[in-house]
């Protein structure tokens, strides 16, 4: 075995089981438009728009807020991309871009990896949504 290859085998497998404590739950969130559903049911079958945000305990995504004339209603759902995520109560979504200030809505998130959010009705100014996965365990 090569120097150079002993080297790079000592630090994998030192930073094993760092890498391993240091999980990140990662949830995608998609921010979906509605022309029309009924508010309070879930949100089923394909949104006019929809646009994808990750979400995470320490981090803050947004995506602008569709205002086409034909949308009356919104709804998330919300997708787990790490296992760690299963864990987490929810996503809290802003109606700014820096998820600042008091929430306006919560996604509970569900017992399976994939959990559709139910029809809300046309509560969001125009400009941006903005979202972060909670997790008590996290510390964000």
């Amino acid at each position: 075995m090569h120097f150079t290859t002993f080297l790079a085998s000592a630090a994998m497998l030192a930073l094993g089981p760092i890498a391993a404590q240091a999980g990140m739950p990662i949830a995608s969130v998609e921010f979906q438009s509605w022309e029309t559903c009924d508010v309070g049911a879930p949100a089923l079958g394909e949104p006019k728009f929809k646009a994808s945000i990750t979400a995470t305990p320490v981090t803050c995504d947004k995506t602008t807020v569709n205002r086409d004339w034909s949308i009356d209603k919104y709804a998330f759902k919300a997708i787990l991309d790490t296992k760690d995520a299963l864990f987490c109560s929810g996503v809290t979504v802003w109606n700014n871009d820096d998820c600042s200030g008091t929430p306006d809505y919560f996604l509970p998130l569900g017992d399976g990896p994939v959990t559709q959010g139910q029809c809300l009705p046309d509560f969001l100014d125009a400009g941006f949504v903005s979202v972060r996965l909670e997790c008590d365990f996290f510390g964000a």
